[in-house]
């Protein structure tokens, strides 16, 4: 993958963790899209929400600093 797709990649989450509030109807995934990912970088909805699959995916698989497993011995 090219560098600038993965600037460009962090960039988008960097605006989506900036902007998004899950609670809050207003502020979903499409308005960050329309208001601040378009504009600023002029990728497509198709391509944002690609992004934010692997993001996501990334996070899920991502060890929590906090979850450590104790053993008995």
């Amino acid at each position: 993958m090219y560098k600038s797709t993965l600037k460009r990649k962090e960039y988008v989450e960097m605006l989506l963790s900036e902007h998004y509030e899950p609670g809050r109807q207003d502020r979903c995934k499409r308005w960050v899209y329309v208001h601040y990912v378009y504009p600023a970088t002029h990728i497509s909805e198709r391509t944002f929400y690609r992004y934010l699959g692997e993001y996501e995916k990334r996070l899920l698989s991502e060890p929590e600093a906090d979850a450590v497993q104790l053993s008995l011995w």
